[in-house]
């Protein structure tokens, strides 16, 4: 998105050093998931309305981004009746679907509701309906409702009623302007929350969802601040002197893991927000930073040059034990971000950079995306999504999302034609 230079290039974008001198081929797979073997097979009836086929179309869109489900067309079912209607399972079967979705608008009092069932086409059976009530936002009905059919027909929790914010950057040299972009999971209803003349980096999420810590670069040097999404304000967390960057919100919402060079050499230290108290949690003379959370609280995930090269450790948030090395595939390794049991992080593969969905446990690792140069990973609440920067047409920077399962790989929608550092919210409800 933007250059920064010496030591900050390495903190915040790609290491240069790194994409020279590891440019040769390495010899990770890149694993092929774009079959649709394991996919849920929907039949998605027309809806009958504008307003409910608005709804339809957005929630066709959510379930496709999941990279979870394949869809039939209607029109090999034949005539399908409609909501509530009985239907001809054997008609149906013939569709190749496994179940069969259908959805309808109620109106009450200038209010519309969106209600939605789901068939199990083997027996004819509705085995779940759903009505999402009215909403302020209206395209939130539509990712609410495919929430509820996620979670019903995989057993977790929808993330497509969540939102996303990300930097968007335009004009050029003493023109350029940078903004704080939030926007829905599917990238509509943006809105700008902070404008800038200087760049800002390194977003974060408060678990509440309520506030966002960022880096700028407004007073000449990195910043840290929180701003509050609500009220609009914002306060200072950190200007020390050196490198103040990469926030990371711990789960109790009460501090933030950041990189500090307080001593000459950045390393992860733990800011109490409300009192301002420094943890220092590594010690080492490589470059220590983008720190992540376990989702237990316990432990830092972080990239480091410590053995040579940008790799990932994790060490205990108290800082009281050796930091022990997560990634030993590729020769780079960085920008961990950590739900549940799954570590998305960037890979150098064949001298691509590439986004990694990790399992923790086992260690065991797929490539997911298919850019060249993809930066800066976010995790959905849930897992099961991957956003990320990558480059688009022209190769200017965008926004691109992953299925966990390499099966959906999708650009988000944003009028903005330069945009990067993204990050995914959490559950808002």
């Amino acid at each position: 998105m933007y250059k920064i230079n010496n030591i900050l290039r390495f903190i915040y974008v790609i290491p240069l050093f790194f994409l020279i001198s590891s440019a040769r081929a390495d010899l990770d797979l890149v694993i092929d998931k774009s079959g649709d073997e394991a996919a849920v097979r929907l039949l998605v009836a027309a809806f009958p309305t504008p307003f409910s086929q608005r709804m339809r179309s957005i929630i066709m869109a959510d379930l496709k981004r999941s990279g979870r489900f394949k869809f039939v067309d209607p029109a090999t079912a034949g005539n399908i009746a409609p909501f509530g209607g009985s239907l001809n399972p054997q008609q149906l079967k013939r569709s190749g679907a496994e179940f069969l979705i259908r959805g309808t608008e109620i109106k009450h009092n200038g209010a519309v509701d969106l209600s939605v069932e789901i068939i199990d086409i083997n027996n004819g059976r509705k085995i779940a309906g759903f009505i999402t009530p009215h909403q302020p936002r209206q395209r939130s009905i539509a990712h609410k409702t495919a929430d509820a059919i996620f979670k019903q027909l995989t057993g977790v929790r929808g993330a497509f009623d969540t939102r996303v914010a990300y930097v968007a950057a335009k004009g050029a040299g003493n023109d350029r302007i940078y903004q704080l972009i939030v926007a829905d999971a599917d990238g509509y209803n943006d809105q700008s929350v902070v404008t800038s003349l200087e760049p800002i980096m390194s977003i974060a999420w408060s678990p509440t969802g309520k506030e966002i810590a960022y880096v700028s670069f407004e007073s000449g040097k990195p910043a840290i601040y929180i701003q509050d999404l609500r009220s609009g304000k914002r306060r200072l967390i950190s200007a020390r002197k050196g490198i103040n960057g990469a926030p990371a919100w711990s789960r109790d919402g009460r501090r933030l893991a950041v990189s500090l060079s307080l001593e000459g050499n950045p390393e992860i230290y733990i800011i109490d927000i409300a009192t301002g108290s420094l943890t220092r949690v590594t010690h080492s003379r490589g470059i220590d930073t983008e720190p992540s959370w376990t989702s237990d609280g316990a432990s830092i995930v972080f990239t480091s040059d410590r053995g040579g090269s940008p790799q990932l450790y994790r060490i205990a948030a108290s800082g009281k034990s050796r930091a022990q090395r997560l990634t030993f595939s590729g020769k780079y390794n960085s920008a961990a971000d950590v739900v549940g049991n799954k570590l998305a992080l960037i890979r150098q593969s064949a001298g691509k950079f590439r986004v990694v969905l990790m399992d923790m446990q086992s260690g065991e690792s797929d490539i997911i995306s298919n850019g060249s140069l993809d930066e800066s990973p976010s995790l959905a609440p849930n897992g099961a999504m991957v956003l990320y920067e990558t480059r688009g047409k022209k190769h200017r920077h965008a926004l691109g999302v992953a299925s966990d399962n390499g099966r959906a790989n999708t650009l988000l929608r944003t009028p903005y034609s330069d945009v990067g550092h993204p990050a995914w919210s959490p559950y808002l409800y």
